[in-house]
Formats: C-alpha cells, structure tokens, sequence
C-alpha cells in the first residue's frame, strides 16, 4: 500500500529570466500554464514569484496573483 505525500513545485525560482532559461514561466499565464502542467504530473503545492515587466521578482501587492488548480 503507498503512503500519501505532498509534490511540491517551484516552477520561476526567484532569479532566473528568459534569458538564463527560455522555459522559465515569467508571465501570469505562463505561469498558470506550468502549474497547470506540474499539476497534471501530480503536484500538489506550487511555488512562484510574481514578476515585473522587466522579468525582476516582485513584492507588489498589486501584481499578486492567487490562483488555485484543482
């Protein structure tokens, strides 16, 4: 019998750009879209860092985005 466990994802890391990492989700919806996918492969936590325009990490409560893949 498996035990339960919780996948967890950070799918931006709060550094890497475009330009370190082509694949990294910098956008809202790209983000939407590797957590969705992330999900589909059994994750269940994800971790992200909301970015700037240009690509720099964000603490603006404004760009905050909470969204939920259930």
């Amino acid at each position: 019998m498996s035990q339960p466990c919780i996948i967890s994802v950070a799918i931006t890391g709060s550094l890497p750009r475009k330009a370190d990492n082509p694949a990294v989700p910098i956008t809202i919806a790209e983000q939407v879209e590797s957590t969705h996918e992330a999900f589909e492969a059994g994750a269940t936590l994800a971790h992200v860092h909301v970015r700037n325009d240009d690509e720099t990490p964000s603490s603006d409560p404004g760009r905050k985005v909470i969204f939920s893949v259930c």
